[in-house]
């Protein structure tokens, strides 16, 4: 069964369970239980919770943004040109991810527009600090557009939460009235206040994120020429060999001094020109020569491997071979052969740590040990050894999904923030000009524009998800 459809499956499962249950209390309860929905602003539809509230409208008093109006003003006067730029900048992002998405020997352009699929191109592992994080981006970019709207003097009927499928979000429910009764600058300054919170939001967790070693260091952590485990899944090959503060400073002679440097040493080891075996002669091969002959189909040794040379394929004691000279072929042996893995063992890694026992063997895919053993680059004596990554996983989602959508809710499309920042700036721009210009030509030229973005942006999420459905199929 594919992931897709497991997601699919899963989905559609919790909202069917969803719905049963809004439909059964209906029944059974009646106005008891459409009352109290109605009275806490909870609203059950298809796909979609939502839940509405008039709590924090007096967050945004008018007292405290009269009291800091100047200031205010200036922040999203800033912000309406930074959202300028960021609208027509999606647009051409938009059409340079379209374009190069089809051309093949472009492999990496196509990724500037992910979709990010929970259970699919996202582990579980990750699906929780994912939406957390997505949710408390969209409340930061609200809270522009309240901020705004109360500066301008509108109104705020409401807030709230909702989610779609799986996606969390929020939303501010604005005086239309209001709204329409502002100049285009002062509609633009709202308009643009939510992608200008995001920017800044993506900023901030860029330079945390960035400034983590010094920060870390006055909380006593320490960077050292090497990774710290700081998990080991029970299903790892390794999960009797390493342990949770255990030290990891080299795969075979790759030294790892840093979690990128630890994947790019096991992604190395693909590469058949840096295989590698050891130089064993035939007094040495009968002394470390096993019972079993594990180089017959089907039959495994706990602590011997089968290894293969221009001479034959040989069954020895795995770990006793590494006290012998390291060999890429016969050429490096001065005596006997070059013995490598043979292929239907896997690789032969060895680790280097700072465990009793320094040396630690693992044959097998390269892979299985990314994903079954988890690091920081920081070691503490006395706090939780998983905060630097917690911290770090979260700056990075930040900056991520801040990013995203900011970029995303800047394109001039039906429904994005983008649509109503275009019709303001084209309001602005013609009534600075002085120029005389048709109500209808303006709302033609926008629609004309709306129109090709929602396209636009439409073919490249769904060539995005195609990409995603193909890979994880």
């Amino acid at each position: 069964m594919s992931q897709i459809f497991q997601l699919i499956l899963r989905v559609s499962s919790f909202w069917f369970l969803v719905n049963f249950v809004h439909i059964l209390l209906t029944k059974l309860l009646g106005e008891k239980y459409n009352f109290y929905l109605s009275r806490n602003g909870i609203f059950v539809k298809f796909v979609q919770l939502q839940w509405h509230t008039k709590r924090f409208n007096s967050t945004l008093s008018q007292g405290f943004v009269w009291r800091h109006s100047s200031k205010i003003a200036l922040w999203f006067t800033c912000g309406a040109y930074f959202g300028i730029i960021a609208m027509f900048s999606s647009i051409l992002i938009l059409m340079y991810t379209f374009i190069f998405s089809f051309v093949k020997e472009s492999e990496d352009s196509s990724k500037i527009l992910t979709p990010v699929v929970p259970g699919v191109n996202l582990p579980n592992s990750q699906i929780v600090p994912y939406l957390l994080t997505l949710l408390i981006s969209g409340i930061f970019h609200e809270y522009g557009h309240a901020l705004a709207a109360a500066r301008e003097g509108v109104s705020m009927y409401g807030s709230g939460l909702f989610m779609f499928l799986i996606y969390p979000a929020a939303f501010v429910d604005l005086n239309t009235e209001a709204l329409k009764r502002c100049d285009a600058f002062q509609r633009l300054r709202i308009f643009c206040a939510g992608v200008w919170h995001n920017c800044i939001m993506m900023v901030g967790a860029y330079a945390i994120w960035t400034s983590l070693p010094f920060t870390l260091f006055f909380l006593g952590y320490t960077r050292e020429f090497a990774v710290t485990v700081t998990a080991v899944e029970p299903d790892s090959a390794l999960f009797n060999q390493v342990y949770t503060g255990t030290k990891i400073y080299s795969v075979n002679d790759c030294p790892v001094v840093d979690k990128v440097s630890w994947g790019q040493c096991l992604w190395s080891t693909y590469d058949s020109t840096k295989l590698r075996g050891n130089c064993l002669d035939e007094s040495i091969i009968s002394e470390l020569k096993s019972n079993t002959d594990c180089c017959e189909e089907g039959v495994t040794s706990p602590r011997s491997i089968c290894f293969n040379s221009t001479a034959g394929a040989e069954c020895v004691f795995a770990r006793r071979t590494l006290d012998q000279l390291n060999c890429t072929s016969d050429t490096d042996c001065s005596v006997g052969h070059c013995y490598m893995p043979h292929p239907k063992e896997g690789l032969l890694l060895q680790l280097v740590h700072s465990s009793s026992d320094d040396t630690a063997l693992f044959v097998g895919d390269p892979s299985h040990l990314y994903y079954t053993i988890h690091l920081s680059d920081y070691s503490s004596k006395w706090f939780w050894s998983h905060l630097p990554n917690c911290i770090e996983m979260f700056m990075i989602y930040v900056v991520s999904l801040s990013g995203a959508l900011a970029i995303f809710n800047a394109v001039p499309a039906f429904y994005l923030d983008g649509q109503h920042m275009l019709d303001a700036f084209l309001e602005f721009i013609i009534g600075q000009s002085g120029h005389r210009v048709s109500a209808s030509l303006i709302s033609n030229f926008s629609f004309v524009v709306q129109l090709f973005s929602t396209v636009l942006i439409a073919i490249n999420v769904l060539n995005a998800f195609v990409s995603v459905c193909v890979m994880y199929k």
